[in-house]
């Protein structure tokens, strides 16, 4: 055993009596990361998302980039729309372009 490796059990409980001097003491979590429980000795609700997501996030995520793709030709479109209605009703200066923009 002198050169070999060296045996650390954890959760084992050796049989042979020389193997029992590999045991190691039982792991327990510092004080200050127990859950529930506060320094001054109340209890801390813990919190936990158990929530499923919804069934269609996928869905979503994967519409998201044509969504914007179709917002950003929507824009352009009603700009497009003020501009022919300002064209159309003249060129009046401002008072004709704050109409066409509130008519629609």
């Amino acid at each position: 055993r002198e050169g070999g490796p060296v045996l650390k059990f954890r959760n084992y409980k050796p049989k042979a009596e020389d193997l029992k001097e590999g045991v190691l003491p039982k792991a327990s979590a510092p004080k200050e990361l127990d859950v529930g429980k506060a320094e001054d000795g109340g209890k801390v609700e813990v919190k936990l998302d158990v929530a499923p997501k919804k069934p269609n996030w996928d869905l979503k995520r994967d519409v998201a980039k044509k969504l914007a793709k179709l917002e950003r030709r929507t824009q352009q479109a009603i700009v497009e729309m003020i501009k022919e209605k300002v064209a159309q009703s003249g060129d009046d200066g401002g008072a004709s372009l704050a109409a066409a923009v509130s008519a629609k």
